[in-house]
């Protein structure tokens, strides 16, 4: 310890440790890079469960695709007359399990996709006035799916009688089932539906019905519902979650028949608003100790000025004088925590890793200032300060709407300290006139 600083020194005192202060930003900012790689490392390994497993599933259809002519002057081109279905009920029943890749972890679904519904009789006149020769006897059912990956079975009835289902083809070259109608396509019918897939990350389905309703059960507890619409209701608990949608034709945001399909093709713009219309859920992860890591983070320079600013003020206080390069030592500590919080998050996870990090630095700081002073009043109250910032920072991490109120509470009570310590250094005034007499 300095013992011989002069007590007036102490505006220079301040401004060194604010340069100090700012010095230690530096290794703060590698931390976050070194997260940021972290994530990457994770993100990868997620990607290439997602790559063998399935990615996110959107389930589109049955839709009834019926091709016609179109005459220009003296050129003829086949397109599509894209039928939505008058009634769409939809069942998702979905299981999870944990996969793991290296260190990093991500659930996988399983899927069991039900449907039923029906198809209104065709106004041939109608469409042929409008679009041009019909050709009924190529009329298919589409079936989309999002990643064809993780298609593991797939039937289809209509009117009873099964549809053989051929993967892509034809006029699309997005990932869809489609089946040739043996029925007169003009005659409408009711139809059901089996799917068997995986997935990963999300679960979506489209509301192709003129009245569509749709109902997610899966084991995940921790969903984040998505998509055009919100669930009309859900229920999510410790066991599971349920959600269901009933959807009318006007909200959907597209037409019954439409000659330009709003759900499949090749055009990115087609993908676009296939992906607006769309409902279902997320795998929502309740921690993810990178978002949090990072987020510590940007309270780290408020944490490293409170503790060094706290350390300022016990001199002030106490007379003891700690020299500029314990400060640095200090610091370089309060700066170490950070990788050692994110180091032991990724193995036993983020609540317990910084537990394990704060006791660890705490330890070390209390212990090089008892060794520097011999003072053990000393050492306990900066035990004292350590632990009660590291609990402050750990109530913000784990607050969303009361965190700015909790850091401006803490921001006021550390200017209360150091108004205290600092209340005694403005010279007294002294009295030029004497006495009279």
């Amino acid at each position: 310890m300095d013992l011989n600083v002069d007590p007036n020194t102490a505006t220079l005192r301040f401004i060194i440790v604010t340069v100090l202060i700012g010095v230690l930003m530096v290794p703060l900012g590698l931390v976050s890079c070194v997260v940021s790689e972290r994530e990457g490392f994770r993100d990868q390994a997620i990607g290439g469960i997602s790559q063998s497993w399935g990615g996110a599933q959107r389930i589109t259809g049955p839709m009834l695709v019926v091709p016609y002519v179109r005459r220009v002057e003296d050129t003829e081109t086949v397109e599509h007359i894209h039928v939505m279905p008058r009634e769409l009920d939809m069942r998702i029943d979905s299981s999870h399990e944990m996969r793991r890749r290296a260190i990093y972890s991500t659930p996988v679904f399983q899927l069991e996709v039900t449907a039923s519904g029906t198809f209104d009789p065709l106004d041939l006149d109608a469409l042929e006035a409008r679009y041009g020769e019909v050709r009924l006897d190529q009329a298919i059912v589409v079936v989309g799916v999002s990643d064809s990956r993780g298609l593991r079975s797939a039937a289809l009835t209509w009117d009873g009688d099964p549809i053989p289902l051929e993967a892509g083809g034809g006029a699309f070259d997005s990932p869809a089932l489609h089946g040739l109608l043996a029925h007169d396509a003009a005659e409408g019918a009711p139809f059901t539906l089996s799917l068997g897939l995986r997935a990963t990350g999300r679960i979506s389905a489209v509301p192709v019905g003129d009245r569509s309703t749709l109902e997610i059960q899966s084991s995940w507890p921790h969903p984040s519902y998505d998509g055009r619409f919100l669930p009309d209701y859900h229920d999510v608990g410790a066991a599971g979650s349920s959600a269901s949608w009933t959807i009318h034709k006007l909200a959907r945001g597209f037409p019954s028949v439409s000659a330009t399909s709003p759900l499949i093709g090749s055009l990115p713009a087609e993908a676009s608003r296939l992906s607006n219309v769309d409902v279902g859920f997320g795998a929502f992860e309740p921690v993810n100790l990178y978002r949090l890591v990072e987020r510590s983070l940007k309270y780290g320079v408020l944490f490293i000025a409170l503790t060094l600013v706290s350390i300022l003020c016990l001199e002030l206080l106490t007379g003891l004088r700690f020299h500029f390069v314990q400060y640095g030592v200090v610091g370089i500590a309060l700066a170490l925590f950070f990788i050692t919080l994110l180091a032991l998050a990724e193995h036993i996870g983020f609540t317990l890793g910084y537990a394990a990090a704060a006791a660890v630095l705490t330890l070390m700081i209390t212990g090089y200032a008892h060794a520097s002073t011999k003072n053990v009043r000393l050492a306990v109250t900066t035990a004292a300060t350590l632990g009660a910032l590291y609990g402050v920072l750990f109530v913000l991490l784990r607050l969303e709407a009361f965190a700015l109120l909790v850091g401006a509470g803490m921001l006021l009570l550390m200017l209360g300290v150091v108004m205290v310590a600092t209340r005694k250094l403005t010279p007294q005034a002294v009295d030029g006139g004497g006495r009279g007499g």
